[in-house]
């Protein structure tokens, strides 16, 4: 479902056949979880530019959902805190041109000058899904967020 819906928000800014997805369902091992990745790429436009590829992309179909736009609508609806960084992204452009980009998932904002510290996870919520397995997966995703703020993660790693 989101392989396809990202084949589609680049194919509004490639070259002509040029989407292709690179790796499927790719299972990758963490400290804290399991993660599937696919890798979909394609050749941008000769007319299009990075603006074009952030307004094509963003926000991320892994982290809104299918179909984009009415999943935006009900996490407007119903998320009571704005996202902020969470979701966004972070990267760096080249003097050349060249971008690389990520998505900020398990990161933690600080307010110095309202002393507040939040961070947020989420899970990929469906039709068939279970809403305390749901809560329990956003548990483990914020696992090791905790245990930084609780100094255990610094023990483990050193």
């Amino acid at each position: 479902m989101i392989v396809d819906l990202v084949r589609n928000d680049l194919s509004r800014i490639a070259k002509k056949d040029s989407v292709k997805v690179d790796e499927l369902f790719g299972v990758y091992t963490f400290d804290q979880v399991h993660h599937m990745i696919s890798t979909i790429s394609c050749e941008l436009r000769e007319d299009k530019g990075l603006k074009d590829v952030f307004e094509a992309t963003f926000p991320m179909g892994s982290m809104t959902g299918a179909p984009k736009i009415r999943a935006m609508e009900l996490i407007e609806k119903f998320e009571q805190t704005k996202r902020g960084l969470y979701s966004g992204a972070v990267g760096y452009i080249s003097p050349e041109g060249d971008f690389d980009f990520n998505v900020v998932i398990r990161s933690m904002q600080y307010n110095a000058l309202n002393k507040y510290l939040s961070f947020m996870v989420g899970g990929a919520i469906t039709i068939g899904s279970d809403a305390e397995l749901e809560y329990e997966e956003c548990l483990v995703k914020a696992k090791a967020l905790f245990e930084v703020l609780e100094g255990k993660y610094a023990e483990s790693v050193s």
